[in-house]
């Protein structure tokens, strides 16, 4: 009989505590921004809704109501219109007229909680102001509020990870950081935000966590941070609508070269390397595809996978012949964009920006192989538009500036690359190189074989194969630095 009794009392605890699960979900702090103020409310999730509450909401907006309690209506009066609630039911009354939400109003413990489509079908009807949400999102935009959409990407570039933000508008970041919490906060300032993302899957030895957060109203990237981090930095571009965060694993020396964010973002040259000239102190090795976007394949191959590989290889063997500092475009399965790979170079005031792919043909025994420069007349219709004296160019003419310099850098190239590996053909080729367009430093993409012919592929899975190509190229490098030709502006 205890043991009945047990059960019995164990049972109605488990029907009480799942019941108070699906009818009060913890608070969480849920905004609607509007165009001239910022309405922070508490919402609750019931039956995995969110419900909001519609008291605090008409107020803010200065609405004519009637909290009718005795008869449990609920009475929202516009100029023209009049909306009215009634709880447990997902039909409003608009003038008298049904509209049928996909949630039901409630009314609980003297709250009344309105789901959020409510807002759109019933409230905008009402008060004539739009509000725009995507489901899953936490927050809401109403009238004329216009948020800044934005983008972030973090990777590692050796001794530094940079997270970068985009937003379609401009605004100011401040940098608040809590060493002790193991966390630094970004505020963003002067414009409501949009994230793409709440969270960014990204971790390294630096940084933890990559978060968003607005609940309170106030837009902030909430970063996790280790001990290893040394001093977080932020810098502007682009007039305020990219931001570099830095988050700097070590001291920079002088020596460094300097980029638009004061360290030099990548892994520093043995003390003991052949030293270069002032104009390629930065090398730039642009490893293809990443994420989402595998570049071409075979059954068993991706070409992000290879020109990671390659990359890697060839940090090392610049690192260990050249005294110069190696940067990554990504140095993990990420994606980025042409723009974003072009900023890593441009921002870091690189000497010389390599871009690394892998062939595909139809034809099995196509080479496959290619150096490619930039086309000397793409974008044939802003050409007539610039001259020789003009002082700026467009972003996506940058090239010109280092045209010749870059040809001179694809020929040293498939001289060395030819010699070293006779039987893959390097032909030089120009092309609109989406990648290329917006650099200002001499600039290559190198493509290496076929993967649609089974020896060419086996061959670029070969570690020894990949170190000698790496190798090679190095040395072409060198060879090409010591010329002097890789100066921007060449």
């Amino acid at each position: 009989m205890k043991r009945a009794v047990t059960v019995l009392v164990l049972a109605t605890l488990t029907v009480a505590l799942f019941y108070g699960q699906r009818l009060s979900a913890a608070d969480t702090d849920f905004p609607i921004y509007f165009e001239n103020s910022t309405l922070a409310l508490k919402s609750q999730t019931i039956d995995k809704t969110t419900y909001l509450p519609l008291a605090d909401i008409v107020k803010h907006m200065n609405l004519a109501y009637t909290d009718a309690t005795a008869a449990l209506t609920f009475t929202i009066q516009g100029q023209n219109s009049r909306l009215t609630l009634t709880p447990g039911s997902a039909f409003i009354s608009l003038n008298d007229r049904p509209v049928l939400l996909q949630n039901p109003i409630r009314h609980d413990n003297g709250q009344w909680l309105v789901p959020l489509d409510f807002l759109s079908q019933g409230l905008s009807r009402v008060s004539g102001i739009e509000f725009r949400y995507r489901p899953g999102d936490l927050r809401v935009f109403a009238g004329g509020a216009t948020p800044a959409e934005l983008v972030m990407n973090a990777q590692s570039l050796g001794s530094t990870t940079r997270l970068t933000l985009r937003t379609g508008s401009r605004i100011e970041v401040e940098v608040q950081r809590d060493a002790a919490q193991h966390r630094a906060v970004l505020l963003l300032k002067g414009k409501p935000i949009d994230p793409g993302l709440e969270r960014l899957d990204y971790k390294d030895r630096l940084v933890q966590s990559i978060a968003f957060e607005d609940s309170d109203g106030v837009a902030r990237i909430v970063i996790g941070t280790t001990d290893d981090v040394r001093d977080v930095r932020i810098t502007a571009a682009e007039e305020n609508r990219v931001f570099f965060a830095d988050f700097v694993g070590e001291t920079v020396t002088e020596a460094a070269p300097a980029p638009i964010a004061p360290t030099a973002a990548g892994t520093p040259a043995k003390p003991d390397a052949t030293p270069l000239n002032a104009n390629v102190r930065v090398i730039v090795i642009d490893a293809g595809h990443g994420g989402i976007d595998n570049g071409a394949s075979n059954a068993t191959t991706l070409e992000k996978d290879v020109t990671l590989a390659l990359a890697r290889r060839l940090r090392t063997a610049l690192q260990s012949r050249l005294a110069a500092s190696v940067v990554l475009t990504r140095d993990a399965d990420v994606v980025l964009t042409s723009e974003a790979r072009a900023e890593v170079a441009n921002n870091n005031q690189a000497g010389l920006f390599i871009s690394l792919h892998v062939g595909y043909s139809p034809n099995k025994t196509d080479p496959g192989s290619s150096i490619f420069v930039m086309k000397g007349d793409f974008y044939t219709g802003s050409a007539a538009q610039t001259s020789g004296q003009q002082l700026f160019l467009p972003w996506y003419l940058a090239y010109r500036t280092s045209q010749q310099a870059s040809h001179a850098l694809a020929s040293t190239l498939q001289q060395d690359l030819n010699q070293t590996l006779p039987g893959w053909k390097f032909p030089m080729r120009a092309g609109p190189v989406g990648v290329l367009a917006s650099l200002t430093m001499p600039a290559v993409a190198i493509e290496l074989g076929n993967l649609n012919n089974d020896v060419s592929s086996q061959t670029l899975l070969d570690p020894a194969f990949q170190t000698k190509v790496a190798t090679t190229i190095a040395a072409a490098i060198e060879k090409f630095a010591e010329t002097g030709t890789g100066a921007r502006g060449q």
